[in-house]
């Protein structure tokens, strides 16, 4: 019987209908449990840990193991869950994450750059400075060279360009009829332009109304002379001489040719004709004279030249037959003093003009030379090598600019020049590259296209350019500039002889001897006729 009432008060235990002292035990237990999943559920969220814990410790001070339990604590256990079961929603706490929220929404408006006061004033100090410096350059630069390039261009204008025009030479002319000069421009202006026939008719009016004035033959016997009508020119110089056997212009024409040419024989039988009729008269000494020259017998030439001019002081013709002989036996300074008298005893000699030309150009100076080959277009306008060789005389004195408007104006006369379609491009090309260099890259394109216009066909002309280049570059002491324009020449054209010859120059301004008998070397392979690497080889070994 006891065994069975014990099994029936276990399991009223075990199933919690009777109430018995340890029975706090149990409570204890489940609000152990209560308590740690109250625990593990903040720990997923963290912004809501310290509250839940906060308020869950005034529920452990009424729960305290003083207490005995009753069955009031035992009723008030479920309100504590109901508590807890309220307050669980404060545990997600969206109302509390809103502000972060629009604290994150915030930063979409563009907030101002804060702006560093002291950067920027040091910026805008150095842009004042920049500026006033280059102010200064263009001013210190400009204030040096603008006088000197408008007195420069001033001149040449003076000298090549006419003031007035055709049209108004031609009105000029038309009302008055009887003024020499006036028919003489208008005839030269022709002659720049090669209207041959033009100018013909120009001086057969003048003929026409002053039949006696040698000058009006002379011009049309030069014109028919050009134009390679011998026949008609010796005509013209007949008459002239018929008219005044002494007649300068006409004398120092047939004095300056010689040879075995046509020419030449027009100008023996018209000077054999002047002696004839003025035995005296310096057409039979001129004579003479060019026969000795001709025979290379110079001294003899000098002599009877000198002779001569004791006789006839004023004669341009004999002063210039002076200078040819002197300047054939060696003595190159009186030669050039004879050609710049004969020019000032007629400053229409041509041959005097184009022989201190030459002198100046063997001499190596090309400004001067420029400048004479420019007084014989002046006087010849219709000789277009005499223009050529006046812009190669810039060429050669690197003054491109007034190169290419020399030959810019060769090409409206002779548009297929074929010396001028290779070397004007190279001229501009230079400019390009000068401009660039200078910073002005605008003014290089214009340049490069005019290159480009004028021949479009860069091989022809580029590996000439930069050879030009390293000798202006090499010149200014600019030796790394003018290395690399001598190795683009190479690299354009490998078998450029004197391409190799100015590299090793510049390797030898540099004094670096074996690189530049080694350039000289290669010159040498590709031309064994240029002398002017050889003589830097022998040069080279002798200081070795």
């Amino acid at each position: 019987m006891r065994i069975l009432i014990t099994r029936l008060i276990i399991l009223c235990v075990l199933l919690g209908g009777i109430n018995t002292g340890d029975s706090h035990l149990f409570g204890q237990d489940s609000k152990k449990e209560q308590t740690s999943k109250k625990k593990k559920r903040p720990t997923k969220k963290q912004p809501t840990k310290k509250k839940t814990s906060s308020k869950k410790k005034p529920t452990k001070k009424k729960t305290t193991r003083k207490k005995a339990p009753t069955k009031k604590s035992a009723k008030k256990r479920p309100s504590s869950k109901k508590l807890t079961t309220k307050k669980r929603p404060t545990k997600k706490r969206p109302t509390k994450k809103r502000p972060s929220v629009k604290s994150k929404v915030q930063p979409k408006k563009p907030m101002p750059p804060k702006v560093n006061v002291i950067e920027l004033s040091r910026d805008f100090n150095m842009l004042t400075e920049e500026l006033e410096s280059s102010s200064q350059q263009l001013a210190h630069a400009t204030s040096y060279l603008q006088p000197y390039d408008r007195k420069k261009i001033v001149k040449i204008e003076n000298r090549s360009t006419p003031k007035i025009s055709i049209e108004d030479l031609e009105d000029k002319v038309f009302s008055m009829p009887d003024d020499g000069s006036s028919m003489r421009e208008l005839g030269l202006r022709y002659e720049s332009e090669q209207r041959y026939e033009d100018a013909k008719d120009v001086y057969l009016r003048s003929i026409a109304r002053n039949p006696l004035n040698p000058d009006n033959h002379y011009y049309l016997g030069r014109v028919y002379q050009e134009n390679g009508e011998l026949l008609h020119a010796q005509q013209a110089f007949e008459e002239a001489l018929d008219i005044d056997p002494n007649h300068k212009a006409t004398l120092n024409v047939l004095s300056n040719i010689t040879g075995v040419s046509e020419e030449a024989k027009m100008s023996n039988d018209l000077l054999k004709r002047s002696a004839d009729q003025q035995p005296q008269g310096p057409a039979s000494k001129i004579k003479v004279i060019q026969e000795l020259i001709y025979n290379r017998k110079f001294a003899d030439a000098l002599s009877m030249t000198e002779t001569a001019l004791e006789t006839y002081p004023d004669q341009s013709g004999l002063n210039y037959l002076k200078g040819v002989s002197l300047e054939e036996l060696g003595q190159s300074v009186e030669a050039k003093k004879s050609y710049q008298k004969a020019i000032h005893l007629d400053s229409q000699n041509v041959d005097a003009h184009l022989a201190l030309a030459n002198h100046y150009y063997s001499q190596g100076k090309y400004i001067y030379a420029a400048m004479a080959f420019g007084d014989v277009v002046m006087v010849n306008p219709g000789d277009t090598e005499s223009r050529y060789m006046q812009g190669l005389c810039y060429y050669n004195a690197n003054e491109w600019k007034r190169s290419a408007d020399v030959w810019e104006t060769l090409l409206r006369v002779q548009p297929n020049h074929p010396l001028v379609k290779a070397l004007l491009p190279q001229t501009y090309y230079i400019i390009a590259v000068e401009y660039n260099r200078g910073g002005e890259p605008s003014k290089g394109r214009n340049a490069f296209q005019n290159a480009m216009s004028i021949n479009p066909n860069t091989g022809v002309w580029l590996p000439g350019s930069y050879r030009t280049l390293g000798k202006f570059y090499r010149e200014k002491g600019m030796y790394t500039e003018s290395l690399a324009a001598y190795q683009e020449t190479v690299e354009l054209r490998p078998k450029d002889s004197f391409a190799y010859l100015g590299l090793g120059i510049t390797y030898w301004r540099m004094n670096e001897s074996l690189l530049a008998k080694a350039s000289w070397k290669r010159s040498l392979e590709l031309n064994p006729e240029n002398n002017e690497a050889r003589g830097w080889m022998i040069i080279a070994d002798n200081e070795n």
